[in-house]
């Protein structure tokens, strides 16, 4: 009986541990992303585990022990932490019970947070079973503390607190609770400024919240999100069940995690649609790499392979970052983009914010092989529309795959759409651009066989013909 109890006693201390082992690659990518920015909003589909997500990074923060493979933001101390969601009772279900599961008889059980580092807790008032604050033990020797709030208090109840973290487990309604948030964490983390996560599905549709992080981010904001096909662990049974229970107009919410967008979506065709696995590129088969030029917002490069047998166009690398010098990215793409033409906007004419000198001279120099003019249909000309035709157009007839793993990609996919004017909305769309760039540019792709191979020395005496494959210089 001892070793019985001895054997449970251990699976409870590490539930949280298990928990995180568990986690799918997405929400790796979010946990990560808290690292380096201080507002990160899932924005995702009903039951694929975004409370889930949030709640292991509430635990790690309140232990002050982070797993191995743990590359999210990490606090020296113990923090004082923020809960809030609709009201004490869905906070008491949704957000305290899993974290610190029932407390009866005296005693908690069942929660991510072990009961042993448990060292205190307040009631909420007027709801049965709800904490209004637990104190945890932090690995640091210190106590952190975790409070719960609801909406239905207003802003006015959440004032005056200095907060180290706060996760904000569906969107309220009241649009003065988030900037009442944030002005907690003002001196939080010891002066270094708070931070925290919002996890929800938007049934609130295109709030100024949403709003704010889809197409006006600020630098420290950071949106990701997820839908049923990033959810293994529903299956297709269950996906149809729900999927015939929803309104029509409400199952790309519920599905998705999409609001309304303006006039919608500008590739409305599932993800799956035009996913593949990712395979070696057979040697006959041609390249071109595609770039948008960024500082503020990120840079993005993308590479095409194009088996021209077939017509059948793969992205099969994608990589975007801000605020990176052109030596610092080549240093991240080379491997894949060296040797390869790489067909760029016209903005490349400018000059680069970080050295001053012309952009396209700037990457040219860092390595990359610059195609000699900026991005142009065979016919001339630039224009978005007919390129987001011709690409649409190809998703739909099968014949424009991306490689599965190419997840910013798809989340860029997923926020791509036009306003209310019927005008695209030109943000988050980095490597949609440098695909299109690369698309358009599909003329000069170089056979896979040749990359790396030395080149004729004697200089061309023309630019290549629209249509050829000739070396761009």
């Amino acid at each position: 009986m001892k070793l019985i109890e001895e054997k449970e006693r251990r699976a409870r201390q590490r539930l949280f541990k298990v928990q995180f082992a568990s986690l799918y690659e997405w929400q790796l990518r979010f946990i990560k992303a808290t690292a380096e920015y201080s507002a990160c909003m899932l924005m995702a589909a009903n039951q694929v585990g975004k409370t889930r997500t949030g709640l292991t990074v509430d635990a790690a923060h309140l232990l002050g022990e982070y797993p191995d493979g743990w590359e999210g933001h990490r606090f020296d101390h113990a923090p004082m932490c923020w809960l809030l969601g609709f009201s004490m009772e869905k906070t008491r279900d949704l957000l305290q019970k899993p974290l610190f599961g029932t407390y009866e008889s005296g005693k908690w059980t069942g929660g991510l947070i072990p009961a042993d580092r448990i060292v205190g807790h307040l009631s909420a008032t007027g709801t049965s079973g709800a904490m209004r604050e637990v104190r945890v033990k932090h690995s640091s020797g210190s106590i952190s503390t975790v409070q719960f709030w609801s909406y239905s208090q207003g802003q006015h109840a959440i004032m005056g607190d200095v907060v180290d973290w706060y996760h904000i487990d569906e969107e309220p309604r009241d649009k003065a609770i988030f900037p009442q948030v944030i002005t907690r964490t003002a001196n939080g983390d010891r002066g270094r400024g708070g931070r925290g996560i919002l996890t929800f599905t938007p049934e609130n549709g295109r709030t100024e919240l949403v709003v704010q992080f889809m197409d006006t981010p600020g630098e420290s904001q950071y949106m990701q999100r997820a839908t049923w096909d990033d959810a293994p662990h529903l299956s297709e049974a269950t996906k149809r069940n729900l999927l015939s229970q929803y309104p029509e107009w409400q199952r790309d919410m519920r599905t998705k995690g999409m609001p309304l967008l303006g006039a919608g979506l500008i590739f409305d065709i599932g993800n799956d649609a035009i996913k593949c696995e990712p395979f070696e590129i057979p040697d006959h088969w041609w390249l071109i790499n595609g770039m948008d030029f960024g500082w503020d917002h990120p840079q993005a490069h993308i590479q095409l392979a194009w088996d021209k047998d077939a017509d059948v166009i793969y992205v099969t690398h994608a990589w975007k970052k801000q605020k990176t010098v052109p030596e610092v990215a080549w240093s991240a793409i080379k491997s894949w983009a060296a040797g390869v033409f790489t067909a760029w906007p016209a903005d490349g004419l400018q000059s680069e914010k970080s050295s001053g000198n012309q952009q396209r001279d700037a990457y040219a120099k860092a390595g990359w092989t610059m195609c000699l003019d900026h991005a142009t249909w065979q016919a001339g000309g630039v224009g978005v529309e007919a390129g987001l035709v011709e690409l649409y157009s190809r998703m739909d007839s099968g014949t424009f795959k991306v490689f599965s793993h190419l997840h910013e990609w798809f989340d860029e996919k997923l926020n791509y759409h036009r306003g209310d004017d019927g005008k695209i909305v030109k943000l988050r769309d980095d490597l949609l651009s440098a695909t299109r760039y690369a698309y358009m540019m599909r003329r000069f792709a170089v056979q896979k066989s040749a990359v790396g191979k030395p080149k004729a020395t004697a200089k061309p005496k023309a630019r290549p013909r629209a249509g050829s494959n000739s070396w761009m210089g």
